[in-house]
């Protein structure tokens, strides 16, 4: 591997950081935390079917690092300014397992298991690649792949791209047939490219439209047990809830009935949450989006998540179904002018004012989908098919800058799966809980008659519950 040194430099070429790159050194707490911390990574797994060739799944991996430079991409955070250097292609590690025989339980508890062990593990942002692979066999026809990126390189639309061409080179180099991919671009040439837009005349409306957006916003940040620490002493827990079919059904009715979109009635409902924790009806939750607007780079490998601020007030909405339609033209308008999540901060610096209260805590909503299409099988030994990325109850996950992250993921089964990331030292397991059952219980009632006041959409006890009151109680 790679390492970042000055003699390293001289095998690589430089080239200017995308706004998202910049945003997260902003996030960046050194080696040990924040955005480029061995702990902030992407974890993915897949059930292998059939006898797994393990040059040919090496070669395979060494294939889809030299496709997408950006798995072999330094950010040199040290420098004036930062830069990102990109290296030549080179192997990636690839660890192999044999599983003990499976007694007592079954190997799909097994699989749970691995993946919560690859999230408490790290991948250095450091070194090249920034992906590594473990390979654990259950026998010569059942075997489970791990594969976890760092995130400072991915995000959720990347892990598909990844897999996808991983498939590809695996059949290639088994068949001796070339992979069939389609073009792309490196993402080098997206920063150079979101550079040159942001520059243009073309975005223009989109700086008006925010400097009217967000006079006089607060971004909204979440209360807080325990106060909100200088830095973690100790790994991020996730809640993991389900909110099940029947609801998840009557949120798409009510997102047709009101031409918007399962989101939008989601955002609807988290706002309603909101209220009833802190009191507010003039909200500005922030979601991270895909960023990938343009289709030149669908197919590219890298960061290209956003985090944009939806504001709604909700204070004339007299119903739940009111709710929504205000949520659907503040996305559909914020979608349509979105900007780098480091440009509207440093625009408007008073938004994110309300993160010097340590008695909040950041709070983001991230809504994964599956944007390479439904299927997710891939043409590894006989067949690969998607057995998680990490959205299981466990005590250490993978760490986040800040604050909570509420991952929000569509099942086959029509359930949607959530997953909140959070820290011990800030919130209580048992106010996560209470949060996302009274998500769930505000969807209920809501989907049940969007029609009702929504100020009878209750979803947890007396609002202010969680704020810490005691300053005594802050950390430092």
């Amino acid at each position: 591997m790679t390492e970042s040194s000055p003699a390293a430099d001289r095998q690589g070429q430089r080239y200017p950081l995308s706004f998202t790159q910049e945003w997260f050194i902003t996030l960046d707490q050194g080696d040990d935390g924040g955005t480029f911390g061995p702990r902030f990574m992407i974890v993915s797994a897949l059930r292998v079917t059939g006898h797994v060739d393990l040059a040919v799944l090496q070669g395979a991996l060494d294939d889809v690092v030299a496709r997408h430079e950006l798995l072999r991409t330094l950010v040199v955070r040290d420098a004036d300014p930062p830069y990102q250097m990109v290296f030549p292609p080179c192997p990636v590690p690839l660890e192999v397992k044999d599983l003990p025989p499976v007694t007592g339980t079954s190997r799909d508890l097994v699989v749970r298991e691995l993946i919560l062990q690859a999230e408490a593990g790290s991948v250095s942002a450091r070194q090249v690649p920034l992906i590594k692979a473990l390979l654990c066999t259950f026998d010569d026809r059942d075997s489970v792949l791990l594969l976890t990126v760092h995130h400072s390189v991915s995000d959720g639309w990347s892990v598909h791209v990844i897999l996808r061409d991983l498939g590809a080179f695996y059949a290639a180099r088994r068949t001796g047939i070339p992979a069939v991919l389609p073009p792309m671009r490196q993402y080098r040439e997206y920063a150079a490219w979101q550079r040159a837009s942001a520059t243009s005349t073309a975005q223009d409306g989109a700086p008006a439209y925010w400097q009217h957006k967000l006079d006089g916003a607060r971004e909204f940040t979440i209360p807080n047990d325990h106060g909100h620490p200088s830095s973690y002493s100790r790994p991020y827990s996730q809640h993991v809830h389900d909110i099940e079919p029947a609801i998840m059904t009557g949120v798409s009715a009510l997102a047709a009935a009101t031409r918007s979109t399962v989101f939008t009635v989601m955002l609807s409902a988290f706002y309603v949450l909101a209220h009833e924790l802190t009191g507010d009806t003039d909200l500005a939750i922030r979601a991270f989006t895909a960023g990938r607007n343009e289709e030149q780079f669908h197919n590219t490998m890298g960061l290209f998540l956003n985090c944009v601020p939806f504001r709604t007030d909700i204070a004339h909405c007299a119903s739940f179904r009111d709710i929504v339609t205000a949520t659907r033209e503040t996305f559909v308008e914020a979608i349509a002018h979105e900007l780098p999540v480091n440009v509207i901060e440093q625009a408007f610096p008073a938004f994110t004012k309300p993160r010097e209260d340590l008695r909040t805590s950041q709070f983001i909503i991230a809504n994964q989908q599956g944007q390479l299409g439904d299927d997710l099988t891939f043409p590894i030994a006989d067949g690969a098919r998607w057995a998680g990325d990490g959205m299981l109850e466990g005590q250490e996950v993978h760490d986040i800058p800040s604050g909570t992250v509420w991952n929000l993921a569509a099942e086959p089964s029509g359930a949607l799966n959530g997953g909140v990331l959070f820290n011990l030292d800030e919130f209580d397991e048992s106010t996560v809980a209470g949060w996302a059952a009274g998500l769930r219980q505000i969807l209920a009632s809501a989907v049940r008659d969007p029609d009702q006041d929504w100020k009878l959409l209750t979803g947890i006890a007396p609002r202010h519950q969680n704020r810490v009151q005691d300053p005594e109680q802050l950390p430092g």
